[in-house]
């Protein structure tokens, strides 16, 4: 609506310095100068987006107010001039800024007051007051409409905004589905076939001990089984990534350490050194679970103790270690594993897997797992 405003402005300026009597410096003319300063100014603030109305319903009040006051005071100096205008832009602005009932109730009294202007026989008496009225009305009209159609329009973006992300969500959806049957079949074909190889590779190699195959026998049914294994973890892989599923990583690492202080009630804090350095997937996977066996291990066998895993980023390395130090009296353990061992086991083949070092054994007053990866 700035182009009407500027409008507006133009039309009450000319007609004013047109009228009777005509802004000056002294007397009534000067009254007249500054009641025409005083209605055009907000007028010319809104237009020029300095003083903006838009979601602001108190600063829209002011504006017609001031307005409205100042034309009000404008129709009495200048019988039958452009006095008609500024009312009709209160109305026009009330409907467009404000609630329908606020404006409602804003028109009623901006229209109170010109009724008892032209009972009073100010501001061009009869007809003047008419006039005033019917292109109030005009305007009150048109910034309904105005206003409906801004909604309306806001509405349908939102609506086509919905649409698109209904279609972006099908369409998701839709190739989480092919993914997960890929990685279905994938994981029946591949993962099912390498796993029987594994056992056939795995008897060779007995057989090959018991029949004292030579050492060069040996040592390619020893790589043929690594092979096989790596080709196991890569399918694995595959398949969790085509599923969708969350691969574990060190940007994971506060929720597990929350998960054991919280479900598990294990007094564990964590702390990391030094700026973060993306790993790659498989090298945060094997430390991630590096951790998780750790302090499975510290809830099985030391409760009681305090743990502390700190993650270290080094210009070569990145080091993680998982101590407990038991804080009560009582022997300290000798051996964390106990059992089948298979947990400690399983942590250093993955951390060798992607190149890393792992070491694991008692303390002074608990135990301690390091496993570092080169950068």
């Amino acid at each position: 609506m700035q182009p009407v405003l500027w409008g507006v402005m133009a039309a009450i300026a000319v007609q004013s310095l047109h009228a009777s009597p005509a802004p000056g410096v002294r007397g009534r003319h000067l009254a007249v100068t500054l009641v025409l300063v005083g209605c055009l100014l907000p007028v010319a603030a809104v237009a020029s987006n300095l003083w903006p109305l838009t979601g602001r319903p108190a600063r829209c009040l002011v504006f017609c107010v001031l307005v409205d006051g100042f034309g009000f005071a404008l129709g009495i100096l200048q019988p039958g001039s452009m006095s008609t205008l500024p009312p009709s832009v209160v109305v026009l602005m009330a409907f467009l800024i404000l609630e329908r009932r606020a404006a409602t109730v804003l028109a009623v009294v901006v229209m109170g007051c010109l009724t008892g202007a032209a009972a009073a026989g100010l501001d061009g008496g009869t007809d003047n007051f008419l006039h005033q009225v019917l292109f109030g009305v005009l305007l009150a009209v048109v910034g309904i409409v105005v206003r409906q159609s801004i909604i309306n329009e806001v509405a349908v973006t939102v609506l086509l905004a919905q649409l698109e992300d209904a279609r972006e969500a099908e369409t998701e959806a839709a190739a989480l589905a092919e993914r997960t049957r890929i990685a279905q079949d994938l994981h029946d074909v591949l993962a099912h076939t390498l796993s029987g190889l594994a056992v056939q590779i795995q008897a060779a190699r007995r057989m090959a001990r018991r029949d004292q195959a030579s050492g060069d026998l040996r040592g390619l049914l020893d790589r043929a089984g690594e092979l096989v294994k790596e080709g196991v973890a890569d399918a694995r892989r595959a398949v969790r990534a085509l599923r969708g599923e969350r691969v574990p990583s060190l940007e994971r690492l506060p929720e597990l350490v929350k998960r054991y202080r919280v479900d598990l009630e294990l007094d564990v804090a964590l702390s990391v050194i030094g700026p973060h350095r993306e790993l790659r997937p498989d090298v945060g996977e094997a430390l991630y679970r590096g951790v998780q066996e750790a302090l499975t291990n510290t809830v099985r066998y030391a409760r009681d103790a305090q743990a502390t895993v700190t993650l270290v980023y080094e210009p070569s390395a990145t080091i993680l270690t998982v101590e407990d130090r038991r804080t009560g009296p009582g022997p300290v353990r000798a051996a964390l594993v106990e059992g089948s061992g298979l947990g400690l086991t399983g942590m250093r083949e993955r951390v060798t897997g992607v190149g890393g070092t792992m070491h694991a054994g008692p303390t002074a007053h608990g135990w301690e797992v390091r496993m570092e990866i080169p950068a």
